[in-house]
């Protein structure tokens, strides 16, 4: 399966060469689906403001086909908002549709016949619209029911796959901490262990919600509790007990002044810690400095850096520094791309 990098690739291109392609992008509850839509429109140059985003649970399929009223004797289909936004000659948007796995077999039917003919019962879409479709699968037993055959033969499914470097490289330029990327590189098992049989289990969007919206001084017994009300008590217990050892890593500012002296750190969470840190805060005059400190560790902390850092800066392949390990390390690091 296709890693979430590789999903937006795909539709991004695809969308690109025939706006008309419907992508459907399956996979677990939580780990993406909804961004990889905006990532895509961001690519193709499609503005927010003509990105809608619909949960088709949430209306009523009389809301997508326009409400009808009496005039002269006929009836006539007023449509909504929503849609009449993205009618012939308003260019570029993106439609999403959300949750269509979830959806019932009429919100099927209805989603089958408007990817397919692009239109409603009073107008049509614009060339440069595009539509994409997201759902969960069903054998996560999470609401998701079988999807009708003449509905996924009119669209591209795609079945994503959890990808580690994926969600670290998205979370780096997501300003996620530090400590919350180093934590998931530590314990990837945890990324996305959506449990149906539980009433919070570790995803994705559970661990970017946790590290970004709840605040890291609260008290330990709080912040446990709020850890668990989103990721679940197992995942909670690991990350807030990684969390306090990370608190002792060693500063990156007196890192970088004794780089060839300063002590490597024992711990792995900690050894993570520091290498993230030190890749989210590099400077393009500070890499061969960092090098200096990071070719002390072992290849696979020093792999780490190095791609982390060539994401926030791909400009840095240029640097002396990074070509003379690149040669060194030419067996790791060309097994990576």
């Amino acid at each position: 399966m296709p890693s979430i990098e590789q999903i937006k690739e795909i539709c991004t291109s695809t969308l690109r060469y025939s706006p008309k392609v419907v992508p459907c992008i399956l996979g677990k509850p939580g780990m993406g689906k909804s961004d990889i839509c905006i990532q895509t429109a961001k690519e193709l140059g499609i503005p927010k403001e003509r990105i809608l985003v619909v949960h088709i649970n949430n209306h009523e399929v009389v809301d997508f086909t326009g409400v009808p009223s009496v005039t002269d004797g006929m009836t006539k289909f007023n449509p909504t908002e929503m849609f009449y936004k993205f009618r012939t000659g308003t260019g570029k948007g993106m439609i999403v549709l959300e949750e269509v796995a979830q959806s019932s077999p009429h919100h099927q039917t209805w989603a089958a016949g408007f990817t397919l003919e692009r239109s409603t019962a009073t107008f049509e879409l614009d060339d440069n619209v595009v539509i994409m479709v997201t759902g969960n699968r069903t054998e996560d037993k999470s609401g998701a029911k079988e999807m009708l055959r003449h509905f996924l033969d009119r669209v591209m499914v795609l079945e994503a796959d959890d990808s580690l470097d994926d969600w670290c490289g998205w979370a780096i330029e997501n300003d996620v901490p530090a400590k919350g990327v180093a934590f998931i590189r530590f314990r990837k098992e945890l990324l996305n262990q959506f449990d149906p049989s539980q009433r919070k289990s570790p995803t994705q969007r559970g661990w970017t919600k946790l590290f970004k919206e709840v605040p890291m001084s609260l008290p330990n017994n709080l912040y446990l509790a709020a850890a668990e009300g989103i990721v679940g008590k197992g995942a909670a217990a690991e990350w807030v007990a990684a969390k306090d050892m990370m608190d002792k890593m060693p500063s990156v500012d007196a890192i970088r002044l004794n780089p060839e002296s300063y002590e490597l750190p024992k711990e792995p969470s900690i050894m993570y810690a520091v290498v993230t840190s030190m890749s989210m805060s590099v400077t393009d005059t500070g890499f061969d400095r960092d090098m200096k400190y990071i070719g002390r560790m072992s290849s696979e902390y020093q792999m780490v850096y190095v791609s982390d850092t060539l994401r926030r800066m791909p400009e840095m392949k240029q640097n002396p520094a990074f070509i003379q390990w690149a040669i060194a390390n030419k067996d790791i690091f060309m097994g990576a791309n």
